[in-house]
């Protein structure tokens, strides 16, 4: 670069190449990630990495462009209520920059993929290339219709091969996508306050009448509903799961969209409001086990879903910081050579790491549960790493976006600058998706004393951690996991209202262990299989921020750690 150029050029050619750089295959750029991949999928690793490359190279340049399109406020979906000559069609219009990018994502077959007893590890991968460019108004549909395709294959209903075949289909332009709508604006969170019901219509048939309030993907083919199939029943014991078809004998089902909901992010997403009117559906499963196959299939799915779509996105926005602390020159130097940005992007990128081993280990563990068929401990354990996950990593990737952000400064505010403002947006709503962290805390305080479910947990950590070979780490980790046991202990003994406020103390010990402990494996495979020290040194980073009681120390060899953990 010719240094005589007005400082402006200069400024422009150094955003020019920064640009580039993020452009690059977020994929095959992304060495971590690869191995995550190569590690969970040993024996499949050479069918899953060239379609993974394929798919990182359309993320960063097709998807992102038509992501960013849609995200406009002039290209956000609208409701039609009527149609040309007045008849109510209550039809949401998308913009076609939308449903191409919804056939660039299904166009991976990742539902297909899932719909596969043992396939949902394979699906998340693709997922979490997806979400690097935000939830892009197709991510949380998928997570829906992911919840349908797992309930029908557990059930049996009327047409379930042709949904399924529907569902899963490689294109947006032709598929099925799916949509759960629990919430009512009474109750919120408190699903046993629902007030929408059901009425048996024929032998197989039922008619829901009533109201949802927060329905997201509410264009959805195929809707999943809870209603109450006896009014006589009080909370949750009185919801049936109930499958609603958008047409019913080739005219529209007897529902509207009453609104659109504005929302902070995941905008290109209908979210809306559903009233029933008798709406013609079939009952899934038995009456009474409704929000069993919402709390055990739906919720749970959608949770794991969430886990991978937050940490894809602070992914993506870890790799513009960083690249952007590369390329931008402040007072003679680029920013990344502070050690405060250092510090910053360091911090990012091993939270993330930690989550992104402990969110692939867990879904490793569902498949082979889905498989294998094994104990009801491992269905509580699950139950638990999803929860805890869910709440984590959603907590942590808001405040890693956020510090992304801060890297770029004010330039970093700026919607056309980078997609790092929308990439915040939406990592706040999946947030309060599927559970707020106090929702998600409560729940696990209620496991933990009901089904004692921490035993449980503890239990399959001092089976991984004696897996181990080096006598180092099973020391350090057992001394964790004892210190984690006393505190539970001590915790159990105190008054429920106490116990309500330290759950999140509890739950933070159990979660950040667990993601070290899946870390530490991977690193050490990787240092087996590539002779590579990246995520050892993320691990040393995560257990000095999590783990370890003397704080950090400040000297050369903090700074060189944190040189060598960003030096991508």
């Amino acid at each position: 670069m010719d240094e005589t150029q007005p400082a402006n050029l200069l400024g422009r050619h150094d955003f020019a190449d920064w640009e580039k750089a993020i452009q690059k295959n977020c994929y095959s750029q992304d060495a971590d990630f690869i191995h995550t991949v190569q590690f969970t999928f040993p024996s499949d690793f050479r069918r899953i990495n060239p379609e993974l490359e394929t798919f990182g190279a359309r993320v960063t340049t097709e998807l992102e462009r038509l992501v960013t399109e849609n995200n406009l406020a002039i290209n956000l979906p609208r409701l039609n209520y009527y149609d040309a000559i007045g008849r109510m069609n209550n039809h949401v219009i998308h913009h076609p920059d939308y449903i191409a990018a919804g056939n660039i994502i299904y166009g991976t077959k990742l539902l297909a993929r899932m719909a596969e007893w043992g396939g949902l590890t394979e699906c998340l991968a693709f997922l979490f290339l997806s979400a690097e460019t935000g939830e892009a108004g197709h991510n949380c549909p998928i997570a829906c219709s992911a919840g349908i395709i797992r309930v029908l294959k557990k059930v049996d209903v009327k047409n379930k091969g042709y949904y399924l075949e529907k569902l899963i289909a490689p294109s947006f332009s032709t598929n099925f996508t799916g949509a759960q709508f629990l919430t009512e604006v009474q109750g919120g969170s408190d699903v046993g306050l629902n007030a929408t019901y059901a009425v048996k219509d024929t032998e197989d048939t039922y008619q829901i009448f009533g109201e949802k309030w927060f329905c997201s993907n509410a264009n959805a083919d195929l809707l999943f509903v809870t209603a109450r199939y006896d009014k006589d029943i009080p909370g949750t014991k009185g919801l049936g799961l109930f499958l609603i078809p958008a047409e019913w004998d080739k005219q529209k089902n007897h529902y509207a969209i009453r609104r659109l909901k504005e929302k902070i992010g995941t905008r290109s997403m209908a979210t809306g409001e559903i009233d029933f009117h008798g709406a013609k559906a079939w009952l899934l499963g038995e009456a009474n086990e409704g929000i069993h196959l919402v709390m055990d299939n739906v919720l749970h799915l959608s949770r794991l879903f969430n886990t991978i779509c937050v940490l894809g996105m602070a992914r993506r926005a870890y790799t513009i910081a960083n690249e952007y602390a590369k390329h931008r020159i402040a007072f003679g130097h680029p920013i990344a050579n502070y050690p405060l940005v250092k510090e910053n992007l360091a911090k990012v990128k091993v939270e993330n790491a930690a989550m992104v081993a402990a969110v692939f280990a867990t879904a490793k563990l569902q498949d082979r549960l889905d498989t294998q068929k094994e104990n009801g401990d491992t269905k509580l354990l699950l139950r638990l790493l999803v929860n805890m996950q869910k709440y984590l990593s959603a907590k942590w990737s808001v405040e890693h976006i956020h510090h992304c952000l801060d890297v770029l400064a004010g330039n970093g505010t700026i919607e056309t600058f980078s997609s790092i403002p929308r990439l915040l947006r939406d990592a706040i709503v999946c947030e309060n998706w599927e559970g707020t962290h106090n929702v998600l805390r409560a729940q696990i305080n209620k496991d933990i004393l009901k089904y004692d479910i921490d035993k449980i947990y503890l239990r399959y950590m001092k089976t991984e951690i004696d897996k181990l070979s080096d006598k180092k780490w099973i020391d350090f980790f057992n001394n964790q996991l004892e210190k984690l046991q006393q505190y539970v202990d001590q915790w159990r003994q105190k008054p429920a209202e106490i116990q309500s406020l330290e759950i999140r103390i509890v739950v933070d010990k159990m979660a950040t262990l667990f993601c070290a402990l899946m870390l530490l494996k991977e690193a050490l495979h990787q240092k087996e299989l590539n002779n590579s020290d990246k995520k050892m040194l993320s691990f040393t980073y995560f257990i000095r921020l999590h783990l370890e009681e003397n704080p950090v120390l400040f000297d050369n060899n903090y700074i060189k750690l944190l040189t060598q953990i960003i030096a991508d």
